[in-house]
C-alpha cells in the first residue's frame, strides 16, 4: 500500500496556513481536514495525502533523505488504517527524527490527526509594543526625556 503524496508547494502552504498542529519531540505535524483542502487543477484523491519536509537544519542531504525514509515508513504503518480519511498531513522533521525510536515515531504519528489543535491554540501571542517599547537605556538612561543638557 502507498499513501498519496502532496506534490505542490501550495498544498504544503495551505496545510501550514489553515491546518491544525501537533508538536512532537521529533517532528511537527500539520493537519488540514478535507473540506478545507486547497482546490487543485486536477481532482485530488479522496483519502489521506502525506507531505514530508526536512530542512537543511536537520542535516545534509544524506541525513535528510534518511529522515524522510524513516518518516515515510512510520507514516505507512501509523496512518495506513486511516488512509480513507480525507485530510492532508504535512510532517516537518527535526534532527531528533533520526535518533528517535521507530516505535515512538509510529505512536506519535498515529495520534497526530486526533490531537492536532487549531492554529492559534496554545501559546498566547506577545502583546503589541507600547509607547515605552521604543525607549532604550544608553548613557544616562535614567535622565528624563527632553532637551540635552551639555
Amino acid at each position: 500500500m502507498r499513501l498519496a503524496r502532496l506534490t505542490q508547494r501550495k498544498q504544503f502552504l495551505a496545510a501550514a496556513d489553515r491546518g491544525r498542529r501537533f508538536r512532537s519531540s521529533a517532528f511537527t505535524v500539520q493537519v488540514l481536514d478535507g473540506p478545507q483542502r486547497a482546490e487543485d487543477d486536477r481532482p485530488a484523491p479522496d483519502g489521506l495525502r502525506l507531505g514530508l519536509t526536512a530542512s537543511r537544519k536537520a542535516g545534509n542531504a544524506v541525513i535528510r533523505n534518511r529522515i524522510r525514509r524513516r518518516l515515510r515508513a512510520a507514516a505507512l504503518e501509523a496512518l495506513g488504517p486511516q488512509a480513507q480519511r480525507p485530510c492532508d498531513i504535512v510532517v516537518v522533521a527535526r534532527p531528533e527524527t533520526l535518533t528517535a525510536p521507530f516505535d515512538l515515531l509510529v505512536g506519535e504519528l498515529s495520534v497526530a490527526i486526533e490531537r492536532a489543535r487549531p492554529q492559534g491554540q496554545g501559546r498566547r501571542p506577545r502583546p503589541a509594543p507600547g509607547p515605552a517599547a521604543g525607549k532604550t537605556r544608553g548613557k544616562g538612561g535614567d535622565r528624563p526625556p527632553g532637551p540635552q543638557n551639555d
